[in-house]
């Protein structure tokens, strides 16, 4: 449905409820701007309006739609809605394979998150998705969370784990079948699996897809056999279809940055850690009464990493009887579970990149790109040096912060639990 159609639909709602005889033009042009994908703030400049008004005229919309219809209409659901509407569709039609996925009942606020991909994905124009951050920030949760709220836009969700590192042939093998609704299939190929998310509007996640990268100096690069993998990412994000897929990882595949873009059909996500109030509520289910003071710490140490505010949770239970003031006081720790996934990040690196970790550890004022050459890598070519640094950059492992002073130099931070981490290795090693 084309957002002209979209607009005759709604005019003949408003006749058969005795409403007015249709769309006023403010009305209509942000009904079809908002069905374009633009937020109210984007609607607002481009028609001259301001913004609250133009919040409002959506609003009031959404409001007589969802009267009209009987069901909640919003600017994130618009389109699912109306085509669910236009076909006589129920919003439980969609045939459902959730493979390994995680229970998302307890689910922490990401909801800035889930409307910006939602957004994205209720265009119709998506075709690939990206949702990339450091071990332990959500990325899983988000993924399974967005595929139920919005199962009622597909025919098909399908959602598997790559962290066992299967094959793709395996994958399809195993995923083609539930998409021809056939026990088994003749042709597992790429060019089949395409053929089907033509015919077919599909929600596909592979989750973990670090799982399949080398590690090493550069990021993104396939691990020998899984090669395939590219060539199947690159023609989903390339050709025309009617399906989206969903990646997550620690770091973005080769080739994925350069296509996707804010006007492309390939979008990239990273995520970040979570705001203070949401870390009071994490400990509150684990049974933990922290002020909103004690939170921010928690959050500042940890990179508002919800994984690793469990771990210090159950921490602060058993060693610390529960007072967190006590275990803020003690200094910064870092726990074993947490260790554990800092060193499976730390051991993809490179010798080069870890290098430049140590480095930025004890540096942590003043360390730009040129200090880092002229001080300790004044043999390492320039390219190298700033291949090392995205690869960094893009396992979410280093931050640029920029000064105020738009001519000074980019800073590179690293999270305060992975400097206390690297200076304890680095203790450890000398040992």
């Amino acid at each position: 449905m084309k957002g002209q159609e979209a607009i005759a639909l709604i005019d003949i709602l408003l006749q058969s409820a005795n409403k007015k005889q249709k769309l006023n033009d403010v009305q209509s042009l942000v009904f079809l701007e908002t069905w374009e994908g633009h937020s109210y703030q984007e609607i607002a400049d481009r028609l001259l309006y301001e913004h609250d008004y133009i919040k409002q005229v959506g609003s009031h919309l959404w409001r007589t739609i969802s009267q009209i219809i009987g069901e909640k209409v919003s600017k994130q659901n618009l389109q699912a809605v109306l085509r669910r509407y236009q076909h006589g569709s129920a919003p439980n039609n969609c045939i459902q394979d959730w493979g390994e996925a995680i229970d998302v009942s307890q689910f922490y606020n990401r909801q800035q998150e889930l409307e910006t991909l939602e957004t994205w994905i209720s265009g119709n124009s998506t075709r690939a998705i990206g949702i990339f951050g450091i071990g332990g920030i959500g990325k899983t949760s988000l993924s399974v969370k967005l595929a139920q709220q919005i199962q009622s836009q597909f025919q098909f969700v399908i959602w598997r784990s790559l962290q066992q590192a299967p094959r793709l042939d395996v994958i399809l093998s195993n995923i083609l079948p539930i998409l021809t609704n056939s026990s088994a299939t003749t042709n597992n190929s790429v060019s089949a699996l395409m053929e089907q998310l033509r015919q077919k509007r599909c929600l596909l996640i592979l989750d973990n897809l670090e799982s399949i990268l080398q590690g090493g100096n550069r990021s993104g690069q396939y691990q020998q056999g899984y090669e395939d993998y590219g060539l199947l990412i690159a023609r989903i994000a390339d050709e025309s279809h009617q399906s989206c897929l969903i990646l997550t990882g620690r770091e973005q595949p080769g080739g994925f940055a350069v296509r996707s873009g804010e006007n492309l059909p390939v979008r990239s996500l990273k995520l970040c850690g979570l705001s203070p109030p949401v870390c009071q509520q994490i400990l509150a289910d684990k049974g933990l009464k922290a002020t909103l003071l004690q939170s921010r710490d928690i959050v500042n140490y940890f990179g508002g990493n919800p994984l690793a505010i469990k771990i210090a949770a159950t921490t602060i239970q058993t060693l610390f009887g529960g007072d967190i003031q006590r275990f803020l006081l003690q200094g910064n720790t870092v726990f074993s579970d947490l260790w554990d996934l800092l060193d499976r990040q730390f051991d993809r690196l490179s010798p080069l990149q870890q290098q430049i970790m140590y480095w930025l550890a004890m540096n942590q004022e003043a360390a730009t790109p040129a200090k880092l050459k002229a001080e300790i890598l004044p043999k390492v070519s320039g390219r190298d040096l700033m291949e090392a640094l995205e690869a960094l950059a893009g396992r979410s492992l280093i931050e640029d912060r920029r000064s105020l002073n738009d001519h000074a130099p980019t800073t590179l931070m690293l999270q305060p639990v992975i400097v206390e981490y690297i200076i304890e290795r680095l203790i450890q090693t000398a040992i």
